[in-house]
């Protein structure tokens, strides 16, 4: 069965085992020998735990050594139990529980063979109460009963005596005794007291086999099963709920990290926390309206900066070309819309035969937004009229679009270098109603105007009033509103690269977009810091109750789990992590209108990115050092 050839293994400068050579056929075997003699780095050995050495190991002609991850596996699922020195269950599983571990690589009914280990080893009143509660000689018998759940060929044990008192010690003896008449039994010990019967016997000193006394008592063969030995999800499942039930608490903790996790990044890709960066420019627009998204583009204005002038103060006419202009950027895909400028006075409207006369106020039309209808048509005789002047005539604003008005005023004309006042007149239908208020603070307090001469007519109004009042200047002033305070800029750039002065706030959107970026940036550094602060604390989480459970993973090791089947149970239970933070992460997407989809997604990755982390740790176990099986002794 066993045959150990030329073994030595070496800690450091000393030697643990020195060219130890044995053959262990069947029955009871002790490994014996004082303290640091190297009992347990030979049962380390024998139980393929310890691969570093020098020599060679074979188990049924095996060797040891060459073993495969899933070999190794299979040999302590079907054919080795080991008995680790300090039981090793798992402290948060009741009796039953922890010697059910090793039958979910099975597909067969284990409740039969567990009630008959119960009361086999007399525990079955103490089935249902956890291990962590039970004397030393009860967990124990716990741990035998666990092992021989495998039906394995050989059971070892390590020093199975060392913490139980004498009495309790002699039990366990006779228990171990009783178990080498039906498989082989190898159990190292200082114990000496526990050699009894029919045995063999193999004495360590300082690492060098001295004595072997050894008896042939083969034991009766136990064909271990040749079926596959891999956790089902029907299985994986189980145990979940298992785990769930009794190891709530870091479940729950998982649960809780991934969920703020997923709902801060969700915060952050919806841009929640962006809206800061937009306050100035909102309130802005609450204050004065959205005229202050206008550029004005004229043909002349007046001017009273002139320095350097004889008189500096005075006013002065500025002239600039802007024909093309309009043609330009009325298709732009940054400008939102082209209003035309109406230059007329002394407006009358007329409508169902009755005169409404216009207020004149001598200043350029006001465009803060549409309220009803759409912006004129410049291919046809459309004109958008003020919400002030629509009230007036008595008209509700659907009352009023669609309805053909005739319009009357003048026109001055300046070609001849004086004011010529011309009278004009056009028949329009009404595309739309916007409003024309805009605000002005004082000390303060913010008040708003309409003006009711605020027309803005099509293009096709405008060259046929031109065309009335004889002027040649093919130029028409008119007002290009752009889609955004950037947008706004670029154009304004544009226009005076092209000698042409807009007029607008430009200075006061100048100061918001550079507010606004500023505010982004801040966003930007808060956004990444608040990505990784949340990933790190589901990471930190999920790797302390990762590393909480490396012993429990050990023991699934050493049960016959291989790393596959371990990844399985893990991803079984992240599943449900994920649709718990899940449910909770889609709820609070909704109180804080960020997008369902989102919530739920990035609770999907933030459990992927917890579960990968949690294999990790798993496959990276190792049995020796995550159970401490005892020292160089």
């Amino acid at each position: 069965m066993f045959e150990l050839k030329n073994i030595t293994k070496i800690f450091g400068n000393e030697a643990a085992l020195r060219d130890v050579s044995l053959s262990i056929s069947g029955g009871m075997n002790y490994i014996i020998g004082a303290s640091g003699s190297g009992k347990t780095t030979l049962l380390r050995i024998l139980s393929a735990m310890d691969t570093q050495y020098e020599g060679e190991a074979f188990y049924h002609g095996k060797n040891l050594k060459e073993l495969t991850h899933q070999e190794r596996a299979r040999l302590y699922a079907t054919e080795l139990g080991f008995i680790a020195q300090g039981f090793h269950l798992i402290d948060e599983l009741t009796v039953r529980e922890n010697i059910l571990v090793p039958s979910y690589l099975k597909s067969d009914d284990p409740e039969r063979k567990l009630d008959m280990l119960l009361r086999k080893f007399k525990i079955e009143k103490l089935a249902d109460q956890k291990v962590s509660t039970l004397s030393g000689g009860q967990k124990q018998r716990v741990a035998i009963a666990r092992e021989l759940m495998k039906d394995p060929q050989v059971l070892i044990a390590d020093e199975p005596t060392a913490a139980l008192d004498a009495k309790t010690a002699r039990e366990i003896g006779e228990l171990l005794t009783t178990i080498a008449k039906e498989r082989t039994v190898v159990v190292v010990t200082h114990d000496t007291s526990l050699i009894r019967g029919k045995c063999s016997v193999f004495e360590l000193d300082k690492g060098v086999l001295c004595k072997c006394k050894v008896t042939d008592t083969p034991s009766k063969a136990i064909n271990p099963s040749k079926q596959k030995k891999s956790l089902s999800l029907r299985s994986a499942l189980r145990m979940t709920g298992v785990t769930c039930k009794r190891q709530a608490g870091k479940l729950l903790s998982l649960v809780v990290a991934t969920t703020i996790a997923a709902s801060c990044l969700a915060v952050n890709f919806s841009g929640m926390l962006s809206g800061s960066s937009n306050q100035a420019f909102q309130e802005l627009l609450e204050k004065q309206g959205n005229s202050v998204m206008n550029l004005m583009i004229v043909s002349s204005f007046m001017n009273a900066s002139g320095t350097g002038q004889e008189t500096p103060d005075a006013v002065q006419q500025v002239s600039q070309d802007i024909s093309g202009l309009l043609e330009k950027y009325q298709d732009d895909s940054r400008v939102e819309a082209i209003i035309m400028d109406a230059p007329m006075d002394d407006m009358v409207v007329t409508l169902d035969g009755k005169d409404f006369i216009i207020e004149s106020t001598g200043q350029a039309p006001v465009y803060n937004k549409m309220i009803a209808g759409k912006i004129s048509d410049n291919s046809k005789h459309e004109i958008v009229l003020p919400q002030i002047l629509v009230k007036k005539m008595g008209c509700t604003n659907e009352e009023i679009i669609g309805q053909k008005l005739d319009f009357m005023g003048s026109v001055i004309n300046w070609d001849s270098g004086k004011p010529v006042t011309m009278p004009v007149s056009f028949t329009a239908v009404i595309s739309g109603v916007a409003d024309t208020s805009y605000g002005m603070e004082f000390e303060g307090e913010v008040m708003t105007f309409e003006h009711e001469d605020s027309l803005f007519p099509s293009l096709a109004i405008m060259r046929d009033i031109y065309e009335q009042a004889g002027k040649e200047d093919p130029s028409f002033n008119f007002i290009i509103r752009p889609d955004s305070p950037e947008h706004y800029l670029e154009i304004y750039e544009e226009l005076m690269g092209a000698g042409v002065v807009p007029l607008g706030q430009v200075e006061l959107i100048r100061d918001i977009v550079g507010l606004k970026g500023a505010a982004l940036a801040q966003a930007g550094i808060s956004y990444t810091l608040i990505a990784v602060l949340s990933v790190l604390a589901a990471l930190s989480v999920c790797l302390l109750c990762g590393l909480m459970r490396k012993k429990e993973y050990a023991v699934y090791q050493l049960s016959g789990y291989a790393k596959f089947d371990i990844a399985v149970l893990s991803a079984v239970e992240y599943t449900g992590v994920f649709l718990l933070s899940g449910f909770i992460s889609v709820v609070a997407a909704w109180i804080l209108s960020i997008p369902v989809w989102l919530g739920l997604a990035l609770s999907l990755g933030v459990s992927v990115v917890c579960f990968a982390e949690t294999s990790l740790i798993s496959s990276l176990v190792n049995p020796l050092t995550a159970l401490k099986t005892g020292g160089r002794g």
